[in-house]
């Protein structure tokens, strides 16, 4: 069963936000992690590593959103329902 359009744009919009969360909570880590008085090089690379990861996704979705958004949808006019 295929998902309509705006089902996909929501369901984007949700992880997006999850996403944006874990991209906060990271950069927070390594704000701490800078802070101390002997930072973690190896800590911090892979703090850094996964926030670079997230940052990637989130910037796939926008894609796939904006192509989702740019789609007619349906009972518009000029477009069947």
């Amino acid at each position: 069963m295929n998902k309509s359009p705006r089902v996909k744009a929501l369901s984007l919009r949700i992880r997006m936000a999850e996403l944006k969360n874990r991209h906060h909570e990271l950069k927070a880590r390594i704000a701490k992690e800078l802070k101390r008085p002997l930072p973690c090089s190896l800590q911090l690379r892979k703090l850094k590593r996964r926030r670079l990861l997230i940052k990637d996704e989130l910037a796939r979705h926008e894609g796939l959103l904006r192509m989702l958004d740019a789609m007619p949808r349906p009972g518009k006019l000029g477009n069947p329902a």
